[in-house]
């Protein structure tokens, strides 16, 4: 076994032994659609404003964008966070670990989780609102391939240069409610004004949704929106690992 997937293998233990992490990345995502559709009127009628779509419909794509955000900006900046504050990183410098191997470490474990998540979210879009699956599946396993790693690597930077637990759950928190707002939380990107809509294109979440939108119910993804996530997953994942600090 490689060290990567050693650390890796390490790593996904204390992520099982932590409810909240557990809760809010693998479970909360699936609840609060199961929520929302059943708890607020209307959300199971189509909506000329979503260009024909439930709210039902539209919000379960972002569902699963959220347990992405939730996972790379509030769970895993503050899990580097704390092994810098405590000196664990510290003790990984004198082994022959790799900061990157460690990066990977976390994004192989996280991605995981998500996965798990998105397909909790998938089924309870079928079982409970009888939501097809995605009808496009392999543009979608990319888009969301891309959604992951984009956002995972966002957290990998905060992570890699926060100075503690608090300092990384302080800078992850801040990221994570703007983000959401663009991506479509409160304001459907469907409904957002052109301006706004625009801004959200060249967001990771904002991309995000509009590919898994798209991909889930019959349309290829906008190039656009493809091109924003790798982007930001190559960009932002090289300056983690070069501005990555054992102490």
């Amino acid at each position: 076994m490689s060290a990567t997937m050693q650390l890796a293998k390490t790593e996904s233990r204390l992520f099982m032994r932590d409810p909240i992490a557990l809760f809010f990345g693998l479970v909360f995502p699936g609840a609060l659609l199961l929520a929302l559709g059943y708890l607020f009127p209307g959300f199971d009628e189509p909506s000329a404003d979503l260009d024909g779509l439930t709210y039902t419909e539209a919000f379960a794509p972002m569902m699963i964008v959220l347990g992405i955000a939730t996972l790379g900006l509030v769970t895993l900046p503050p899990i580097l966070g704390t092994y810098r504050q405590f000196g664990i990183l510290r003790r990984l410098r004198t082994t022959p670990v790799h900061p990157a191997r460690l990066l990977w470490a976390q994004l192989v474990v996280h991605m995981a989780v998500a996965i798990v998540a998105a397909l909790i979210a998938i089924a309870v879009a079928a079982l409970a609102f009888d939501i097809a699956a995605p009808e496009m599946p392999l543009w979608f396993a990319l888009s969301f391939i891309l959604a992951t790693t984009s956002t995972f690597t966002i957290g990998l930077l905060v992570g890699a240069l926060a100075r503690s637990t608090v300092a990384g759950q302080a800078i992850g928190m801040g990221l994570f409610f703007p983000l959401l707002f663009l991506g479509g939380m409160w304001v459907p990107r469907q409904i957002m004004p052109d301006g706004l809509r625009t801004v959200s294109d060249f967001t990771p979440l904002g991309s995000a949704v509009g590919s898994l939108t798209d991909t889930w119910f019959g349309s290829t993804p906008e190039p656009l929106h493809l091109v924003v996530m790798a982007a930001y997953a190559v960009v932002v994942g090289f300056l983690a690992v070069r501005l990555f600090r054992w102490e």
